[in-house]
Protein backbone atom coordinates (compact mmCIF):
# COMPACT_ATOMS: atom_id res chain seq x y z
CA UNK A 1 0.00 0.00 0.00
CA UNK A 2 1.72 3.39 -1.47
CA UNK A 3 -0.43 5.81 1.29
CA UNK A 4 -2.21 7.34 -1.73
CA UNK A 5 -3.78 10.59 -0.14
CA UNK A 6 -1.82 10.88 2.98
CA UNK A 7 2.12 10.11 1.35
CA UNK A 8 1.60 13.46 0.32
CA UNK A 9 0.59 15.06 3.92
CA UNK A 10 3.47 16.40 5.89
CA UNK A 11 3.92 15.52 9.49
CA UNK A 12 5.70 17.11 11.97
CA UNK A 13 7.85 15.01 14.50
CA UNK A 14 8.99 11.32 14.48
CA UNK A 15 8.79 8.82 16.93
CA UNK A 16 9.38 5.07 17.09
CA UNK A 17 7.59 2.69 19.17
CA UNK A 18 9.23 2.25 22.89
CA UNK A 19 8.51 -1.01 23.03
CA UNK A 20 9.72 -1.53 27.16
CA UNK A 21 7.76 1.07 28.21
CA UNK A 22 4.29 1.29 29.92
CA UNK A 23 1.21 3.62 27.92
CA UNK A 24 1.48 6.00 30.63
CA UNK A 25 4.75 6.71 30.56
CA UNK A 26 4.57 6.29 26.84
CA UNK A 27 1.68 8.96 26.81
CA UNK A 28 3.61 11.37 29.40
CA UNK A 29 6.83 11.12 26.89
CA UNK A 30 4.72 12.13 23.60
CA UNK A 31 5.68 8.70 21.80
CA UNK A 32 4.00 5.46 20.65
CA UNK A 33 4.34 2.59 22.93
CA UNK A 34 5.76 -0.28 20.89
CA UNK A 35 2.70 -2.79 21.48
CA UNK A 36 0.83 -0.46 19.46
CA UNK A 37 3.33 0.46 16.64
CA UNK A 38 2.95 -3.66 16.13
CA UNK A 39 -0.18 -3.61 15.61
CA UNK A 40 -0.45 -0.52 13.04
CA UNK A 41 2.23 -2.44 11.38
CA UNK A 42 0.10 -5.74 10.90
CA UNK A 43 -2.35 -3.01 9.31
CA UNK A 44 0.26 -2.20 7.01
CA UNK A 45 0.15 1.54 7.91
CA UNK A 46 2.39 3.47 5.38
CA UNK A 47 4.38 6.19 7.43
CA UNK A 48 4.61 3.53 10.77
CA UNK A 49 8.43 5.47 11.08
CA UNK A 50 6.51 9.10 11.41
CA UNK A 51 3.99 7.75 14.04
CA UNK A 52 3.84 10.25 16.56
CA UNK A 53 1.14 11.90 18.98
CA UNK A 54 1.62 15.35 18.22
CA UNK A 55 0.82 17.48 15.20
CA UNK A 56 -0.77 16.21 11.72
CA UNK A 57 1.25 12.94 12.46
CA UNK A 58 -1.52 11.87 14.92
CA UNK A 59 -4.06 13.28 12.80
CA UNK A 60 -2.91 11.90 9.71
CA UNK A 61 -3.27 7.28 11.29
CA UNK A 62 -6.77 8.44 12.99
CA UNK A 63 -7.78 9.15 9.25
CA UNK A 64 -6.34 6.40 8.07
CA UNK A 65 -7.85 4.31 9.91
CA UNK A 66 -11.16 5.37 9.41
CA UNK A 67 -10.45 5.37 5.37
CA UNK A 68 -8.57 2.08 5.12
CA UNK A 69 -10.14 0.04 7.80
CA UNK A 70 -12.78 0.79 10.24
CA UNK A 71 -15.15 2.80 7.67
CA UNK A 72 -17.60 3.87 9.34
CA UNK A 73 -18.67 6.85 7.17
CA UNK A 74 -19.96 7.12 4.01
CA UNK A 75 -16.68 9.03 1.76
CA UNK A 76 -18.14 11.96 2.03
CA UNK A 77 -19.27 12.35 5.71
CA UNK A 78 -15.20 11.72 6.13
CA UNK A 79 -14.41 14.90 4.71
CA UNK A 80 -14.51 16.61 8.32
CA UNK A 81 -11.69 14.47 9.66
CA UNK A 82 -9.51 15.39 6.60
CA UNK A 83 -9.58 18.65 7.38
CA UNK A 84 -6.57 19.23 10.30
CA UNK A 85 -8.02 22.29 11.64
CA UNK A 86 -8.97 23.51 14.83
CA UNK A 87 -12.40 21.64 14.81
CA UNK A 88 -11.07 18.65 13.87
CA UNK A 89 -10.26 16.92 17.94
CA UNK A 90 -14.41 17.86 17.94
CA UNK A 91 -15.29 15.58 15.04
CA UNK A 92 -13.07 12.95 16.37
CA UNK A 93 -14.82 13.25 19.81
CA UNK A 94 -18.31 12.86 17.52
CA UNK A 95 -16.77 10.13 15.49
CA UNK A 96 -15.48 7.95 18.82
CA UNK A 97 -18.52 8.56 20.15
CA UNK A 98 -20.35 6.57 17.16
CA UNK A 99 -18.05 3.84 17.84
CA UNK A 100 -18.13 3.80 21.46
CA UNK A 101 -14.36 4.80 21.69
CA UNK A 102 -14.08 7.21 25.15
CA UNK A 103 -12.61 9.93 23.48
CA UNK A 104 -13.52 12.82 26.53
CA UNK A 105 -11.58 15.48 26.81
CA UNK A 106 -9.32 14.67 23.71
CA UNK A 107 -7.60 18.05 22.43
CA UNK A 108 -4.13 18.30 21.17
CA UNK A 109 -2.34 18.92 24.14
CA UNK A 110 -3.90 16.14 26.33
CA UNK A 111 -1.53 13.28 24.83
CA UNK A 112 -3.08 10.61 27.31
CA UNK A 113 -6.10 10.56 26.04
CA UNK A 114 -4.79 10.91 22.09
CA UNK A 115 -2.99 7.52 22.90
CA UNK A 116 -5.95 6.35 24.58
CA UNK A 117 -8.11 7.10 21.73
CA UNK A 118 -5.71 5.65 19.22
CA UNK A 119 -5.09 2.25 20.90
CA UNK A 120 -8.95 2.05 20.59
CA UNK A 121 -9.31 2.95 17.02
CA UNK A 122 -6.18 0.14 16.16
CA UNK A 123 -8.27 -2.53 18.38
CA UNK A 124 -11.34 -1.74 16.47
CA UNK A 125 -9.50 -1.99 12.84
CA UNK A 126 -8.01 -5.34 13.89
CA UNK A 127 -11.14 -6.86 15.42
CA UNK A 128 -12.99 -5.85 11.74
CA UNK A 129 -10.14 -7.22 9.50
CA UNK A 130 -10.51 -10.56 11.97
CA UNK A 131 -14.20 -11.14 11.68
CA UNK A 132 -14.37 -10.56 7.95
CA UNK A 133 -11.31 -13.00 7.87
CA UNK A 134 -13.34 -15.45 9.51
CA UNK A 135 -16.63 -15.06 7.85
CA UNK A 136 -14.69 -15.64 4.39
CA UNK A 137 -13.05 -18.83 6.34
CA UNK A 138 -9.73 -17.14 5.49
CA UNK A 139 -9.01 -18.02 9.39
CA UNK A 140 -9.83 -21.25 11.22
CA UNK A 141 -10.50 -20.17 14.53
CA UNK A 142 -8.71 -23.00 16.70
CA UNK A 143 -10.40 -24.72 19.25
CA UNK A 144 -10.05 -24.08 22.71
CA UNK A 145 -7.02 -25.71 24.80
CA UNK A 146 -8.22 -28.57 26.27
CA UNK A 147 -8.33 -28.31 30.52
CA UNK A 148 -6.83 -31.97 30.61
CA UNK A 149 -4.49 -34.04 29.27
CA UNK A 150 -5.11 -36.59 26.33
CA UNK A 151 -6.23 -39.90 27.69
CA UNK A 152 -3.58 -41.86 26.70
CA UNK A 153 -1.32 -39.34 28.57
CA UNK A 154 -1.39 -42.11 31.74
CA UNK A 155 1.00 -39.60 34.44
CA UNK A 156 -1.56 -37.02 33.78
CA UNK A 157 -3.93 -39.31 35.12
CA UNK A 158 -4.49 -39.88 38.92
CA UNK A 159 -7.47 -41.68 39.16
CA UNK A 160 -7.22 -44.72 36.65
CA UNK A 161 -6.79 -47.04 39.94
CA UNK A 162 -10.15 -46.40 40.91
CA UNK A 163 -12.09 -47.02 37.08
CA UNK A 164 -12.68 -51.25 38.21
CA UNK A 165 -13.81 -50.94 41.83
CA UNK A 166 -15.53 -48.09 40.21
CA UNK A 167 -17.18 -50.53 37.56
CA UNK A 168 -18.48 -53.01 39.92
CA UNK A 169 -20.83 -50.05 41.90
CA UNK A 170 -21.83 -48.67 38.71
CA UNK A 171 -23.08 -52.15 37.59
CA UNK A 172 -24.83 -52.48 40.77
CA UNK A 173 -26.60 -49.36 40.48
CA UNK A 174 -27.14 -50.09 37.25
CA UNK A 175 -24.84 -47.25 35.48
CA UNK A 176 -22.97 -47.10 32.70
CA UNK A 177 -19.17 -48.75 32.91
CA UNK A 178 -16.31 -46.63 32.59
CA UNK A 179 -13.98 -47.03 29.84
CA UNK A 180 -10.82 -48.91 30.75
CA UNK A 181 -9.00 -45.55 29.91
CA UNK A 182 -11.63 -42.46 31.44
CA UNK A 183 -10.13 -38.97 32.19
CA UNK A 184 -10.42 -38.21 35.51
CA UNK A 185 -12.96 -35.69 34.97
CA UNK A 186 -15.06 -38.85 34.06
CA UNK A 187 -13.83 -40.70 36.92
CA UNK A 188 -15.48 -37.72 39.16
CA UNK A 189 -18.63 -37.90 37.28
CA UNK A 190 -19.17 -41.05 37.78
CA UNK A 191 -18.30 -40.75 41.91
CA UNK A 192 -21.04 -38.38 42.17
CA UNK A 193 -23.30 -40.18 40.37
CA UNK A 194 -22.79 -43.02 42.67
CA UNK A 195 -22.84 -40.52 45.79
CA UNK A 196 -26.54 -39.70 44.22
CA UNK A 197 -27.99 -43.25 44.08
CA UNK A 198 -26.70 -43.95 47.32
CA UNK A 199 -27.46 -41.08 49.21
CA UNK A 200 -30.32 -39.45 47.48
CA UNK A 201 -31.35 -35.84 48.93
CA UNK A 202 -33.86 -35.65 51.82
CA UNK A 203 -37.35 -34.23 50.04
CA UNK A 204 -38.20 -31.18 51.33
CA UNK A 205 -41.70 -29.72 50.46
CA UNK A 206 -41.33 -26.04 49.56
CA UNK A 207 -44.46 -24.00 50.21
CA UNK A 208 -48.05 -25.91 49.05
CA UNK A 209 -47.67 -28.59 47.19
CA UNK A 210 -50.11 -28.45 44.04
CA UNK A 211 -52.85 -29.88 44.34
CA UNK A 212 -54.47 -30.79 40.53
CA UNK A 213 -57.97 -31.19 41.46
CA UNK A 214 -58.03 -27.37 42.83
CA UNK A 215 -56.80 -25.95 39.57
CA UNK A 216 -59.19 -24.08 37.26
CA UNK A 217 -59.20 -26.07 33.62
CA UNK A 218 -61.91 -23.76 32.27
CA UNK A 219 -64.95 -26.42 31.24
CA UNK A 220 -66.80 -28.88 32.59
CA UNK A 221 -65.39 -32.41 33.28
CA UNK A 222 -67.21 -35.15 35.66
CA UNK A 223 -64.19 -37.36 35.41
CA UNK A 224 -61.69 -36.57 38.08
CA UNK A 225 -58.72 -38.38 36.40
CA UNK A 226 -59.36 -36.32 33.05
CA UNK A 227 -59.64 -33.50 34.93
CA UNK A 228 -56.30 -33.93 36.19
CA UNK A 229 -55.08 -34.55 32.99
CA UNK A 230 -56.33 -31.72 31.57
CA UNK A 231 -54.44 -29.91 34.74
CA UNK A 232 -51.29 -30.80 33.26
CA UNK A 233 -52.14 -29.98 29.92
CA UNK A 234 -52.68 -26.61 30.84
CA UNK A 235 -49.70 -26.52 32.76
CA UNK A 236 -47.59 -27.49 29.76
CA UNK A 237 -49.62 -25.17 27.57
CA UNK A 238 -48.76 -22.26 29.94
CA UNK A 239 -45.24 -23.11 29.92
CA UNK A 240 -45.06 -23.23 26.17
CA UNK A 241 -46.84 -19.34 25.60
CA UNK A 242 -44.04 -18.33 27.94
CA UNK A 243 -41.06 -20.07 25.39
CA UNK A 244 -43.05 -18.72 22.72
CA UNK A 245 -43.39 -15.18 24.11
CA UNK A 246 -39.24 -15.26 24.88
CA UNK A 247 -38.68 -16.59 21.72
CA UNK A 248 -41.17 -13.47 20.32
CA UNK A 249 -39.34 -10.66 22.22
CA UNK A 250 -35.67 -12.11 20.67
CA UNK A 251 -36.87 -11.96 17.79
CA UNK A 252 -38.16 -8.25 18.17
CA UNK A 253 -34.87 -7.27 19.55
CA UNK A 254 -32.89 -8.77 16.76
CA UNK A 255 -35.00 -6.64 13.86
CA UNK A 256 -34.90 -3.49 16.05
CA UNK A 257 -30.89 -3.90 15.71
CA UNK A 258 -31.08 -4.65 11.89
CA UNK A 259 -33.46 -1.41 11.65
CA UNK A 260 -31.20 0.69 13.56
CA UNK A 261 -29.21 3.47 12.08
CA UNK A 262 -25.78 1.70 12.30
CA UNK A 263 -24.46 5.56 12.95
CA UNK A 264 -26.19 5.40 16.15
CA UNK A 265 -24.61 1.80 17.08
CA UNK A 266 -21.60 0.45 14.95
CA UNK A 267 -21.93 -3.06 16.23
CA UNK A 268 -24.65 -3.28 13.55
CA UNK A 269 -21.65 -3.09 10.76
CA UNK A 270 -19.39 -0.73 8.87
CA UNK A 271 -21.41 1.76 5.99
CA UNK A 272 -19.66 2.28 2.98
CA UNK A 273 -18.04 -1.14 3.03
Amino acid sequence: MSGGFYSGKGGKGSSKGGGGRGYAAAADAGVIPGVLTRKLKALSYPEVDALSLSGQAYCKVVLWLEEEKIRLYEKNDRRALRDFNKAWYEHVCTYCKELGVNADDLDERNTAVKLRVLNGLTNLAIHDIYRDKVDANEIVPAPPPKAIAAAGDVQAQKLQELIVPLNRLLESVSLPKLPADAADTDTLAALECIHARVCPPASKTVGTPLDLDQLPVGFQIADSEVKRAACVLRLLHGSELRDLQVRINQVINDLQKLTADPKTDSRLGRVGR
